[in-house]
């Protein structure tokens, strides 16, 4: 019988690993977030141009995600 240790099943968190967020990218994914949220809400009070400010932030945050 071998001794496993906790080292060895654990992952390098050095980098992260392809299809996984930073945590210095936290914030602009939840900003991403809570702006469609809000357009959504704006949708359905009939707000289309607060909706597409909201819009225009959240693909601003969304941009910053792919720019680096």
């Amino acid at each position: 019988m071998s001794a496993i240790t906790k080292q060895a099943n654990c992952a390098a968190a050095s980098s992260p690993t392809t299809g996984t967020l930073a945590t210095t990218q936290i914030s602009t994914v939840l900003a991403a977030f809570n702006a469609a949220n809000m357009a959504s809400s704006y949708i359905e009070r009939g707000n289309f141009a607060a909706a597409r400010r909201k819009l225009v932030l959240a693909l601003a945050s969304v941009n910053q995600l792919t720019e680096g």
